[in-house]
């Protein structure tokens, strides 16, 4: 995955105003958890707009970043109790609580994250009223 950061995060800002491989470098070596930093410092392209100062950018990206990380957890896990229900060796009723309790956790998370979403997103506008805007451009 970190690889993966790193090739977007240079081909981003190759694309923003020239290679930066200062954050290039800084995804490679020190990972991914540091995306949010290179996100509220990066240049805006023309049109793109970024209210806020520099640590509240961080902030919001953080959470992108955790919920992304959270999901892609519960993806792992999901495939796994998946794989694990195929096992023969287990009883056929020990398996069907596997897979059920594999799909209702999926929805659950679902469900959670789209929740917490639409929550981060109107704490969000509401606090940045009467923030300064920055304009790309």
């Amino acid at each position: 995955m970190r690889g993966i950061i790193t090739l977007w995060v240079a081909f981003d800002s190759q694309n923003r105003k020239g290679l930066d491989l200062f954050w290039v470098l800084v995804i490679l070596l020190l990972g991914p958890l540091l995306l949010p930093f290179y996100l509220a410092a990066r240049p805006l392209v023309k049109g793109e707009t970024r209210r806020g100062g520099y640590l509240w950018n961080v902030l919001w990206n953080f959470e992108k970043l955790v919920s992304t990380l959270t999901g892609l957890a519960a993806s792992a896990v999901f495939l796994e109790n998946m794989m694990e229900s195929e096992n023969r060796e287990l009883p056929e009723v020990k398996r069907a609580e596997i897979k059920a309790g594999s799909i209702l956790g999926v929805v659950a998370i679902i469900l959670a994250f789209g929740v917490a979403r639409l929550m981060f997103d109107g704490i969000r506008t509401s606090l940045e009223v009467g923030m300064e805007e920055e304009t790309g451009g």
